[in-house]
């Protein structure tokens, strides 16, 4: 979109194209850079969870984008962006900290840089190329937020759309688009008041002007329209009546803060608790109970818990209590594999969840397929950069100064379960399990909900999670509002049980229900408790469910084509002279 007007003499329009305009606004001093820094980074603090104040997600990028628009040099632009950037993951994944100090600060310094790569075809196609802010901004912030989500094994957390999670009408677009879609429109609705913010600055009798004022009234009507668009949708599908009640499930919810070493010595205390409210929550028969990702040290494949007294025992304790109730139970354990004529290891662990069936027998088990980088594997395990992981594996606190290889195994199945619900006997339903971070990669559910043709593969998805890692604070509410996400992007209800997080069933619309809040007789450890209710079925299969992230591709797609431009103008203009 180029905005070359009848009042632009030639000079004007050089000036613009090197990105001189005179926009009226300025923002290059370091001080006042450094205040609309500030600004930034309050605002996007108290959007997310569990602060969660979301109508301020729609003018929180606005004082970024102003230095954007608003500065003539560039690299104070680049810098104050990676600033903000970095200051911000520092201090709102600071929970991140208690598990891997260095991991910490590591992932922020990284993330950071997506901040000035965001900033540079921003400022190019708004200052130089004269589109909206309302245009440019939503496309390029998009493609930002799915590169982080895929890049180096990925981290989507802290996307716009995060901060509407409590606000049903404006998620639901998530079915389509997919998360980002939600972003986008927060993201325009930002660029939109930046948009007019700049329109009142610039000079009346400039021409910059006439075309930032003409660009303002486009981009406020592309913003409005996409809101308006977007709420009406939302209202639509949530008048819908396409939502049946499933199976009964009893999510159990330990209270246990993680720690590298010393974790033996609880398990048999965290048994006692949860068999405890294992036989408390049967006194509502539910049809199936879920307990959270490795709720104790235990091996639950028949290879690995032989000679394993705990592992035996739990076996034992579960199977049993899965065939006395007649009804499933679904745990977190590991699982290992010795494999003595593979020359890369001798043995395979995986992070895997166990699914005891009423008829007692050996349990169905699922292989975690996506796992952490650092935290549950270490990259470059095999081939020629081998000698980087071993060096990478002697700094993670889990390998005892290299001395063992802790890296588990990824899956190679988004295995999906069948069951026949007591409290149904004429229904059978279909379950996928994404363990722990699972269920915050899009790519994840989607695979365990769709078959890739139309047809759901699951009705329901259970996800069990151990968030003790990272204390008692704010990752446990913002990892439960990713969460709500995947439930409408694909229409899958979601029963989570977290170690040390917040249990909840999610409806097929983002809605959160029957959330566990502890024990209110304290009879158990802390906020230990269970909560009995039924998972949402939902007859809708989604365009999101069939195409993924085409949306959120086309804007990075589109996004890189404002780099090239970029680059060619800058060769084009140099050449000029």
């Amino acid at each position: 979109m180029t905005v070359e007007t009848v009042l632009e003499q030639p000079q004007e329009r050089t000036e613009r194209l090197r990105g001189r305009a005179d926009w009226g606004f300025r923002a290059d001093s370091h001080r006042r850079l450094a205040l609309f820094t500030l600004a930034a980074l309050a605002l996007n603090s108290l959007i997310f969870a569990p602060i969660s104040l979301w109508p301020i997600s729609f003018v929180c990028m606005v004082p970024w984008l102003l230095v954007i628009g608003g500065s003539s040099r560039a690299p104070r632009v680049y810098f104050w962006s990676y600033v903000w950037g970095l200051a911000f993951f520092l201090f709102n994944m600071r929970w991140l900290y208690l598990a891997t100090g260095l991991g910490y600060v590591a992932l922020s310094i990284y993330l950071a840089v997506y901040y000035p790569l965001v900033a540079c075809p921003v400022r190019h196609a708004v200052r130089r190329r004269g589109w909206p802010m309302a245009v440019a901004f939503p496309i390029v912030w998009t493609g930002g937020e799915l590169l982080r989500a895929v890049v180096m094994s990925g981290f989507p957390w802290f996307f716009l759309s995060h901060s509407l999670y409590k606000v049903p009408p404006l998620i639901q677009i998530s079915d389509t688009l997919g998360a980002y879609g939600v972003s986008f429109v927060i993201a325009a609705v930002n660029g939109t008041i930046a948009d007019l913010w700049f329109t009142r600055a610039v000079p009346k009798n400039s021409a910059v002007f006439h075309y930032r004022r003409r660009a303002a009234r486009w981009g406020a009507g592309w913003a409005i329209g996409l809101l308006v668009l977007s709420l009406a949708y939302g209202i639509f599908q949530l008048l819908r009546d396409t939502t049946r009640p499933g199976p009964s499930i009893a999510i159990l919810q330990g209270d246990f803060i993680m720690t590298v070493e010393g974790e033996e010595t609880r398990d048999a205390e965290k048994r006692k608790i949860f068999y405890a409210m294992m036989e408390e929550a049967s006194k509502q028969s539910p049809d199936l109970y879920l307990l959270p990702e490795t709720p104790w040290i235990m091996y639950l494949n028949p290879e690995a818990r032989d000679g394993h007294a705990v592992s035996q025992q739990s076996f034992n304790a579960l199977r049993r209590h899965a065939t006395k109730h007649g009804a499933y139970v679904v745990t977190g354990s590991a699982s290992l594999f010795r494999t003595p004529y593979d020359l890369l290891t001798k043995e395979r662990r995986y992070n895997s969840a166990a699914v005891f069936s009423p008829d007692g027998a050996e349990p169905y088990q699922y292989h975690k397929v996506h796992t952490v980088y650092f935290g549950e594997t270490v990259p470059f395990r095999s081939g020629r950069f081998r000698f980087l992981y071993l060096w990478i594996n002697r700094m993670m606190p889990f390998s005892n100064n290299g001395e063992f290889e802790y890296s588990l195994f990824p899956g190679d199945e988004f295995k999906v379960f069948e069951m026949n619900p007591p409290s149904q006997p004429q229904e059978k339903y279909r379950f996928g399990i994404p363990i722990c971070y699972e269920d915050v990669m899009p790519y994840v559910s989607r695979r365990f909900a769709s078959d890739g043709t139309g047809g759901k593969r699951a009705d329901f998805l259970l996800n069990i999670s151990n968030d003790g890692w990272f204390g008692r604070g704010m990752q446990q509410p913002q990892h439960l509002a990713i969460c709500v996400f995947r439930a409408v992007e694909n229409r899958v209800g979601f029963a989570r049980a977290v170690n040390t997080g917040v249990s909840a069933f999610i409806d097929p619309s983002g809605r959160i229900h029957d959330v566990v809040t502890g024990d209110p007789l304290k009879r158990w450890h802390k906020q230990c408790g269970f909560a009995v209710a039924r998972v949402g079925v939902d007859s809708r299969n989604t365009l999101y469910s069939r195409l993924g992230d085409v949306f959120g591709w086309a804007c990075v797609l589109l996004g890189f084509a404002l780099y090239v431009d970029y680059w060619v103008l800058r060769a084009r203009l140099r050449k000029d002279g």
